[in-house]
C-alpha cells in the first residue's frame, strides 16, 4: 500500500510540473518541432516520387497492353480473314411463275446482248482488217481473152491499181466488161492479198449477115458481135426479118429470125456430120418451111425443107454430090423421102 501511494505521488508531481510543449497557452502560437516538420517533408517528397514511378510504369504498363491488344487485334484480323466461315446463303423466297418467266427473259436478252457486241466487235475489227492496205491490189491478170486485148479488158474492168480490193465490186466489173460484144461471160476472182483474175470467154462469130455495104458477124446465140467491111470465111444468112436499126453490138436478132436460127444450128450440125457443113456458103431463111443452102465449090443449091428427118435428107445430099461433081444444078430433099427419092435438077 505504501509503494502504491509513493508512485501515485510522484505521479502527482510529474503531472503537476509545467511542460511548455504540452501545454497550450492562449496568445501565443506554439513552434513547429523541426524534426516532424523535416519528416513530413521527407514523406511527401517520398510520395511524390512513388507517385510519379507509379504513373510512369502505368503509362508504359498501358502502352504494352495497348500495343500487346494492337497485335493480337491484327493477329485475329488475319487470322479471321483466313479461317472466315463461308456466310451462309439466305434462302431466297420462291418466284412465282411469271416472275421466273421474266427473270429467265432477261438473262437470255443480257446473253444475247454480250454475245452481240462481241460478234460487233469481232466484226468490225475483221473488216478495219480487210479494208486495210495489205489488201490493195498490185497485179490484174487476164485470162480467156481472143478477140479483146488485155488493155481493153482492164481499161472496161476500171479496176485501178492499189485499190483494195474488199471495195470492188463484181457485178459491175462483169457488168464493165460486157459491154464488149464479143465478151460471152466473165468471172473476177480474188486470189489475196493482192491479185485480181479475170476469167473471159468470148463469143466466136459463126455467121454472117449482110448490113450497109458491110457484114455483121453473129455468133450461135444470135449477137451480133462485129460490124467490118471485112468478109470472113463463115455462112452468110440471108432472108432475115431483123431490121437494120436494130443491128447493134452486143443486140441480138428478132424474136423469128432467132427461132429460125435454132432451125439452121439443126441444119449444120447435121450438115458437119456429114462433112457437108464447111462447102456451105450461104443459108436463106425467108421461109421456115423450106430452107435453102448454097454450095458455091459445087456449084449447087439444096432445097433442104423443114427440120424434120434431117439425117437422111443429108446422106442423099452427100450422094448426089459426089455423082455429080461440079455440076451446076439444085438437089431438092424438102419432098416425102419415104416415098419418093431426092432429086438432082441440073441448070440447063
Amino acid at each position: 500500500m505504501s509503494k502504491k501511494l509513493k508512485e501515485k505521488s510522484k505521479n502527482t508531481q510529474k503531472d503537476s510540473t509545467f511542460n511548455v510543449d504540452n501545454e497550450i497557452i492562449i496568445g501565443i502560437k506554439t513552434l513547429p518541432n523541426p524534426e516532424e516538420n523535416k519528416k513530413k517533408t521527407q514523406k511527401r517528397k517520398n510520395e511524390k516520387i512513388k507517385n510519379t514511378t507509379k504513373k510512369s510504369k502505368t503509362t508504359k504498363t498501358k502502352k504494352k497492353t495497348k500495343n500487346k491488344e494492337e497485335e493480337f487485334e491484327l493477329k485475329l484480323g488475319i487470322e479471321d480473314e483466313k479461317v472466315k466461315p463461308k456466310k451462309k446463303k439466305k434462302k431466297t423466297k420462291k418466284l412465282t411463275k411469271k416472275q421466273e418467266i421474266a427473270r429467265k427473259k432477261r438473262k437470255a436478252f443480257l446473253r444475247l446482248v454480250k454475245w452481240a457486241t462481241l460478234i460487233l466487235l469481232l466484226i468490225g475489227g475483221g473488216i478495219g482488217f480487210l479494208l486495210s492496205s495489205f489488201f490493195n491490189i498490185k497485179k490484174i491478170e487476164i485470162v480467156g481473152n481472143n478477140k479483146l486485148t488485155r488493155d481493153e479488158a482492164i481499161s472496161l474492168s476500171q479496176i485501178e491499181i492499189e485499190e483494195n480490193t474488199f471495195k470492188l465490186s463484181k457485178n459491175k466489173i462483169e457488168k464493165n466488161i460486157k459491154q464488149n460484144a464479143y465478151v460471152e461471160s466473165v468471172k473476177i476472182k480474188r486470189n489475196l492479198p493482192s491479185t485480181i483474175l479475170i476469167e473471159i470467154e468470148e463469143r466466136v462469130p459463126t455467121y454472117m449477115i449482110t448490113f450497109a455495104n458491110a457484114y455483121a458477124y453473129i455468133n450461135n446465140q444470135g449477137y451480133f458481135v462485129e460490124i467490118s467491111k471485112e468478109k470472113l470465111e463463115l455462112p452468110i444468112i440471108t432472108g432475115y426479118a431483123t431490121k437494120e436499126e436494130d443491128i447493134q453490138l452486143g443486140e441480138r436478132l428478132c424474136t423469128e429470125d432467132l427461132q429460125k436460127l435454132d432451125d439452121i444450128l439443126q441444119i449444120m450440125k447435121a450438115a458437119e456430120s456429114n462433112e457437108i457443113a464447111n462447102i456451105v456458103t450461104k443459108i436463106n431463111i425467108s421461109d421456115k418451111q423450106d430452107y435453102v443452102l448454097e454450095l458455091k465449090s459445087e456449084k449447087k443449091t439444096v432445097h433442104v425443107g423443114d427440120t424434120s428427118n434431117l439425117s437422111t435428107k443429108m446422106l442423099y445430099i452427100k450422094e448426089i454430090i459426089e455423082q455429080n461433081k461440079k455440076i451446076e444444078g439444085e438437089i431438092l430433099v424438102n419432098t416425102d423421102l419415104n416415098n419418093k427419092w431426092a432429086i438432082f435438077r441440073k441448070k440447063v
